[in-house]
């Protein structure tokens, strides 16, 4: 998206400029678009500290993802209040831009090349990084192939409200996996998880950190089983590496499912409830999101 300026009173910088009249966008985040040559003083490309001249026309190209544009942000929405966001997140969504530089200037997550769910708060809820919220009301993440529901903050009370809840486990989170093989009706696994010296993957391991979910199969076939997980401890990757750890990886993981038949098309895990006390009502409150489409049709197909 191109965006074109009049210069109407010369100003000794040209960040300084457009700080004054983008709205939105913080000077850092500005600096960094002149810095890429993504604006240009009357077909120019010049330096942040260049001085604008009245009547100059001064234009930036506002390289945005899919998410600027999305039509679909609204029928994720399970509820709204005041305080709180809770959405359907769909599987392919990624969290936010990889690195920390949309935390020091948030509006970057809308300059990435992919559509995350960062970029598609602002556009669809500005009015949550207009009133400060920490990482754009992200309070806890799903992996990227991961669907289903997630708590967002709408201003940095709520923010600093659920984050305390995940973090004292107040929060009930209900998972349902696709998984090869056929585990036992019911299960529990309690075992440390975490990094191993030198390796990114995260495995069951004795120096890792207390992780314990529960397992239920709610239906089975001869190629795998539908399993609800529980996660009792709040570890990243930890149904997946505890699944794995029992011998029943969830089908498409990439980290720890094996090739063959049947092959899943993504991670076939969805986030299916997430239940919690309303941090400022004090009323219960639990919200529930059917598998999409993809993971149910995959079900269906196994034999």
């Amino acid at each position: 998206m191109k965006k074109k300026l009049i210069v109407e009173r010369a100003l000794p910088r040209l960040d300084a400029f457009l700080s004054k009249n983008m709205t939105g966008f913080s000077r850092v985040f500005l600096k960094d678009m002149i810095g890429r040559g993504l604006v240009t003083v009357d077909g120019v490309k010049v330096d942040a500290d260049e001085p604008v001249l009245e009547g100059q026309r001064v234009e930036i190209e506002l390289p945005e993802t899919e998410a600027a544009s999305s039509d679909d942000f609204e029928s994720w929405v399970l509820y709204e209040d005041k305080r709180l966001l809770v959405l359907n997140k769909p599987s392919g969504l990624l969290m936010h831009p990889l690195g920390d530089s949309w935390l020091k200037s948030p509006e970057a997550a809308r300059a990435g090349r992919e559509t995350n769910l960062a970029a598609e708060l602002q556009v669809h809820r500005p009015a949550i990084l207009k009133a400060g919220t920490p990482r754009c009301g992200i309070v806890h993440r799903l992996d990227r192939p991961t669907s289903g529901v997630l708590a967002v903050a709408k201003d940095p009370e709520a923010y600093g409200a659920l984050t305390d809840m995940f973090k004292e486990r107040f929060m009930d989170k209900t998972y349902r996996a696709i998984v090869r093989g056929v585990p036992p009706p019911k299960s529990r696994v309690d075992a440390p998880i975490g990094r191993e010296p030198g390796l990114r993957k995260i495995v069951v391991t004795p120096l890792g950190k207390t992780a314990e979910t529960s397992f239920t199969v709610v239906s089975k076939k001869k190629q795998g089983a539908l399993v609800e997980a529980k996660p009792l401890t709040g570890r990243t990757h930890q149904i997946r590496a505890h699944l794995a750890h029992i011998g029943h990886p969830v089908m498409g993981d990439p980290e720890f499912d094996r090739k063959g038949v049947p092959s899943a098309p993504r991670l076939m895990l969805h986030a299916y409830r997430l239940a919690f006390e309303h941090p400022f009502t004090g009323r219960p409150a639990a919200f529930e999101a059917e598998p999409p489409a993809d993971f149910r049709r995959f079900w269906k197909s196994l034999k």
